[in-house]
């Protein structure tokens, strides 16, 4: 009788280029037994050791983990690994045991703290613009916006739909630019439903998605059912290259490079290219373009009064780490505009992110609210 359970073998590569390994021994499906790891560093391993297929186990920094039922309601839970802790977890295929949602956890006491916080996760009902009964079957919309998001780490986003849901179309997109996601869509045999995988990685810091799902209800039809369409992939990730692996001089070369017209020498010509020619640097051109466009209806005098309200209502309701860096930014923001210097203001309010801006809507703060979306649009 063959043995179907394996060594989980996940690399981590040191200062010094050496692998450790981390081994766990659990049953694996047929599937994963030639599938490369995802993980930044396991996937420094697959590009540079591709004589070594390994299967998945991603290091994750959080978790999103949504269910949604046929009647409308929804439940929702996020997780992450304690201070000082990494969490490693797997696609629900990748192995043949229990779980109760849509990872494998690679350490038991993760598991097990997913259990328990799933269980006990609030569950909403969620309004009717949001999910609602089309001729076909059934509508569903979500967003989730300021998602903190780190260099090199995962963050990732799965939805369960209805038990016995069969989705025909899926759409993910990136609500600023409309540019359409990856997503990873997997038939969940144990729990009868389709998950919808995302991972959400961005170099901006955060990560911001629309999601818009039609599916329809059939028991007999779910068991051979599938999806795919031109941006599902095995992984449901969002790696922009050149933003996360050159340096900023090579970055402004790639940008350079996709400006509308391009001359060569050092006579360079671009219609909204934001760094052209030797030296040039994106950052401060950029958003003197926008202060340039929207600087007349700022009072910094006015902004910055509000922007320490801002700072102030965000050091009450921050909790996570990432919160502490979004105050630092309003913080720099708020001198900015006290020194009379709008672009770095703006500069400053698109790195304090989105997070920044619910927290301005709902202090009320006007002025910041239009300042920040100006900076973290784009106008």
């Amino acid at each position: 009788m063959r043995d179907d359970s394996a060594d989980v073998q996940v690399t981590q590569r040191g200062r010094s280029g050496l692998h450790t390994k981390l081994q766990a021994a659990r049953p694996i499906t047929p599937k994963n037994r030639y599938i490369w790891p995802l993980s930044f560093e396991a996937s420094w391993c697959a590009v540079n050791c591709q004589h070594q297929p390994r299967r998945i186990a991603m290091e994750v920094v959080a978790i999103i983990v949504e269910q949604l039922d046929e009647d409308g309601t929804l439940r929702t839970f996020r997780m992450a690994p304690g201070y000082g802790e990494k969490m490693w977890v797997a696609f629900l295929d990748e192995y043949a045991e229990p779980r109760s949602g849509p990872f494998h956890f690679i350490d038991a006491e993760h598991s097990r703290e997913f259990d328990r916080g799933f269980a006990a996760a609030q569950v909403r009902r969620v309004g009717p613009r949001r999910f609602f009964r089309t001729r076909n079957g059934y509508h569903f919309e979500s967003s989730w916006h300021g998602i903190p998001t780190k260099r090199h780490c995962l963050t990732y986003f799965a939805l369960s739909l209805p038990q016995f849901a069969i989705p025909s179309r899926i759409q993910v997109v990136d609500p600023h630019s409309g540019r359409e996601y990856r997503k990873n869509v997997t038939r969940d045999d144990d729990k009868q439903r389709f998950v919808i995988y995302l991972g959400c990685r961005s170099s901006r810091g955060i990560f911001d998605f629309a999601l818009e799902i039609d599916f329809h209800i059939d028991g007999n039809a779910f068991a051979n059912a599938e999806y795919s369409d031109e941006n599902t992939d095995q992984f449901g990730r969002q790696i922009e290259t050149y933003n996360w692996f050159l340096d900023e001089q090579d970055q402004n070369r790639i940008q350079n490079f996709f400006a509308e017209r391009i001359t060569v020498g050092d006579n360079y010509q671009a219609g909204q290219a934001g760094a052209m020619g030797p030296n040039a640097h994106a950052s401060n051109m950029t958003f003197q373009q926008i202060w340039n466009q929207s600087g007349g209806e700022i009072d910094l005098a006015k902004l910055a009064t509000e922007l320490g309200r801002l700072r102030a209502a965000m050091r009450s309701e921050g909790s996570e780490p990432e919160h502490d860096i979004a105050v630092g930014y309003v913080a720099a923001a708020e001198k900015a505009a006290g020194d009379g210097d709008g672009p770095m203001t703006l500069e400053n309010l698109k790195r304090a992110g989105v997070w920044a801006l619910s927290v301005a809507e709902k202090v009320g703060v006007g002025l910041a609210v239009a300042a920040i979306k100006s900076a973290v649009m784009g106008n």
